[in-house]
């Protein structure tokens, strides 16, 4: 990287119409300014460009031509002009230079998305982007990199461009600051460019939080979403970004004006949700993130885990990460054509509604095929002239919503979450909560994506990275105890009579021979005892084991553990589980059995252990002996034995230790499990009971709509009663001015409808009665003498101006005057007033 400072860089993007546009820009470049200005104007390859020259004569400003031969660094106060059939980049050292056209398919030339994307890279806040006249889509995915770095982005006024297309689909993105006429976009840059980013005001007032709090409440009342819990820094930015884009040198003036103007507010709530993504966006993780999905759907098939593999995409903006996550998994369970749909479910989530409905749509600007594999391009997306399409299957996959993942319950059961680029806005301890809440939605082993600046931080005890990635998370495993299992088959049971043995009978004659040598096989090793699975559920009793059972009422009616005496219960449970974890034999302390003096009894604990592993899980089960035996009289004390009974002594407290040891290390896991669950429950509960408040909110919410739809409703028809009284009042006036009219007078509508008419007027034109729609002037009686009344009428309607005219009829001399009407001042004629006098 040079230590050669760049100037600030402003790219300019045109196409048809664009040149009209061009002119009346640089007309407005001052030299005050001290920026470079690069324009990609699409042009033809075969032939030659004028465009330096006729730039040229348009302003004060040096115009250079780029070529191809060498690299070179930009100027201030220079405009430069691409040479056609070429792309232009900002190289990584920050130098100009033309570059061969990809090749790619829909790609006009210059590429003025290529041009934005390497200056966002390589200037950062320090540019801009101007989208002007053209056709296509060219420039959308070029204003969304500039704005991401935090640049200004200026879209031409798509009712003064001559061709819209352009200036619109930049506007689609929601990544435009301003909208301007080409002469005052020249003249509002310069404002831009004269004033420095200096954001020690707020700085300051992140310190001063009633302060700063205004704008946030603004922000609040109006979107619904809290940014006092995002980064400072953050924040900082891009509020000075919107001051500096309309020219506000105070914070306090910027928010007076965001409490007047509440499309200030919207544009500031979409500069903060920064809604900028592109299709699989950082290659190289989306391949780490490729080979671990391949992974989890292999081990889940392996499985004949047949449920459906659910997988959030939070913060999806306008779905582009979205379809490239839904697209990795198709591709790993085989493919779209192959996968049902309740195979697979994607739930995109955003705050950013606009966002939302353009990922609803699947159509995106052709240059985004850029970003996309040439081996999915056909089977995932449908290409048009200046846009590719995603395909209704694909979006079909995916399901779009709005939600806050600060705020809202998170979804459950996920298999895979991404949340790339969205902890970067956090500070710290809302990070660790909105990771809390994806380790609660995630299955243990589910995959956590995030972007190429972010880490898990503190929450590493939930989450582990995977091996191919140091983006790519785990959910760590939490062990739970096992479901309850049904009893074992006994092999003593009553069965049917013994068939002749058949072919198609051997493998059940093969099950029930290894079954009778299973039962011989028990009770060699424990004449009296019983079968136990890993929870404690007795599941079959060999023997008589009477003598150490108790039936009371706390022991209820199920065969478990509870029915033993309570000195065995307790020692019984530990050693089931010692026994399962050591894979080993495993025997009790003799315990004085409670109906006798005399007699003592032991527990002995067999595993039989059914997982392929050996790991313990819902289907091992234990054989637990009951020995007896006669109590032993009452051993000398230690000291005074002999040193063979002194070690066999010593042994045997060994054992009772190690025993002891293995036992309570098993309680302390129990209990570290059971704690584990209860958390598990207990976030649970929580997330259930915030899904209830949730519900709750939004019937209160839906029942004030009702209210006020029924107020409006309420209002509406009040004031649709006061128009018909008026009307009815209006009606009864005219009807009493008509009739006290000495003269003749009627009132003909454009189609020469006869509508009202005086008392004189009726009687003249021998009319009994005016029907609702009125009569055609044609079937009034004529009067001898008098003109043609028709072409009269007609004539003032063309002219829109009175007309009088005397005439003699009737035997006497009358004057006729013709006046039109409008319903309003300045709206198209409806009538003409004809009185004889």
């Amino acid at each position: 990287m040079s230590d050669r400072s760049i100037p600030f860089m402003v790219g300019i993007a045109a196409s048809a119409g664009g040149l009209e546009a061009l002119s009346e820009l640089v007309q407005e470049l001052g030299e005050q300014n001290e920026a470079a200005y690069v324009i990609a104007q699409h042009m033809s390859p075969n032939h030659k460009s004028m465009l330096s020259a006729l730039i040229s004569r348009e302003t004060r400003l040096p115009v250079r031509e780029l070529t191809p031969d060498a690299d070179i660094w930009p100027e201030a106060n220079t405009i430069y002009v691409v040479m056609p059939g070429h792309d232009v980049i900002v190289t990584e050292g920050g130098q100009l230079g033309l570059r061969a056209p990809s090749g790619l398919r829909g790609q006009p030339k210059p590429l003025a998305d290529l041009l934005l994307k390497t200056m966002a890279e390589e200037c950062g806040e320090n540019c801009a982007a101007i989208i002007l006249s053209g056709t296509g889509s060219d420039g959308s995915y070029g204003v969304r990199a500039i704005r991401e770095v935090g640049g200004i982005t200026i879209a031409q006024d798509p009712e003064s461009s001559k061709y819209s297309g352009m200036p619109a689909s930049a506007l689609q993105t929601g990544c435009v600051d301003l909208t301007l006429r080409p002469r005052e976009i020249g003249e509002h840059l310069g404002k831009i460019l004269s004033r420095p980013r200096d954001f020690t005001e707020l700085q300051e007032l992140h310190q001063k939080p009633n302060h700063l709090s205004d704008l946030f409440q603004i922000l609040t009342a109006r979107t619904g979403v809290d940014f006092r819990e995002y980064k400072a820094s953050t924040i900082n930015r891009r509020i000075a970004r919107r001051m500096l884009a309309l020219g506000f040198s105070e914070y306090n003036a910027y928010v007076d004006f965001c409490r007047s103007d509440l499309a200030e507010v919207d544009a500031l709530y979409k500069d903060l949700m920064i809604s900028v993504t592109r299709f699989f966006r950082d290659p190289q993780q989306f391949d780490a993130l490729k080979a671990d999905i391949q992974k989890l759907v292999a081990k889940l098939e392996s499985s004949s885990d047949q449920r459906t593999v659910r997988v959030w995409v939070s913060g999806c903006a306008t779905g582009e990460e979205a379809y490239s996550v839904a697209i990795l998994f198709l591709e790993a369970m085989g493919g779209l054509e192959k996968v049902s749909q309740r195979r697979l479910q994607v739930f995109a989530t955003d705050i950013d509604q606009h966002a939302l409905d353009v990922a609803r749509r699947g159509e995106y600007p052709i240059s985004a095929i850029n970003d996309i594999p040439e081996e999915l391009v056909d089977r995932y997306f449908v290409e048009r002239t200046e846009t590719i399409e995603v395909k209704k299957a694909l979006r079909a996959f995916v399901l779009f919503s709005r939600h806050n993942v600060i705020q809202d319950p998170p979804f459950t059961n996920l298999d895979c979450v991404s949340l790339r680029n969205l902890l970067i806005y956090f500070n710290g301890p809302l990070q660790d909560k909105v990771l809390a809440r994806i380790g609660y939605a995630l299955v243990p082993d589910g995959l956590l994506f995030l972007g190429a600046a972010e880490t898990v931080g503190g929450m590493e005890t939930i989450f582990e990275p995977t091996s191919t990635s140091d983006r790519i998370y785990r959910k760590r495993l939490v062990t739970r105890k096992p479901a309850l299992q049904p009893f074992i088959e006994d092999a003593t049971a009553r069965r049917p009579l013994e068939q002749p043995a058949l072919p198609y009978l051997a493998d059940k004659n093969k099950h029930h021979s290894a079954t009778r040598q299973f039962d011989n096989l028990i009770r060699v090793l424990a004449p009296n005892g019983f079968l136990a699975s890993a929870t404690g559920a007795i599941l079959r009793v060999i023997g008589d084991i009477s003598f150490v059972t108790a039936l009371t009422e706390n022991s209820g009616l199920q065969v478990d553990l509870k029915i033993l005496f309570p000195e065995l219960r307790s020692e019984a449970s530990s050693l089931i589980n010692v026994t399962l974890r050591s894979r080993g034999v495993r025997s009790g302390q003799w315990h004085p059995l409670p109906r006798s003096k005399h007699e003592q009894v032991r527990l002995t604990c067999y595993p039989i252990v059914s997982a392929p592993d050996g790991e313990m899980d819902g289907n091992s089960i234990v054989l637990i002996g009951v020995e007896s035996r006669i109590k032993e009289e009452q051993a000398a004390p230690p000291e005074s034995r002999n040193p063979e009974e002194q070690d066999r002594y010593i042994r045997q407290i060994e054992d009772e230790v190690i025993s002891t040891r293995e036992a309570l290390q098993q309680t302390i896991e129990e209990l570290q499990t059971a704690n584990e669950e209860l958390q598990s429950v207990n976030e649970e509960m929580q997330a259930a009971n915030e899904e209830l408040q949730s519900t709750n909110e939004e019937l209160e919410t839906s029942n004030e709509e009702l209210q006020s739809t029924n107020e409006e409703l309420i209002t509406v028809n009040e004031e649709i009663q006061v128009n018909s009284s008026e009307i009815q009042h209006l009606s009864a006036e005219l009807s009493a001015v008509l009739r006290a009219n000495p003269f003749v007078m009627i009132v003909v509508d454009q189609a020469l409808q006869v509508r009202h008419a005086s008392r004189q007027a009726m009687t003249m034109f021998e009319l009994d009665a005016l029907p609702k729609s009125g009569i055609h002037i044609s079937q009034c009686a004529p009067v001898d003498g008098m003109p043609d009344l028709t072409s009269r009428i007609s004539h003032v309607f063309r002219t829109s101006a009175p007309l009088v005219e005397n005439a003699e009829f009737g035997g006497a001399s009358h004057e006729m005057t013709f006046t039109p009407f409008r319903e309003r001042e300045g709206r198209d004629l409806i009538g003409v007033a004809v009185t004889i006098v």
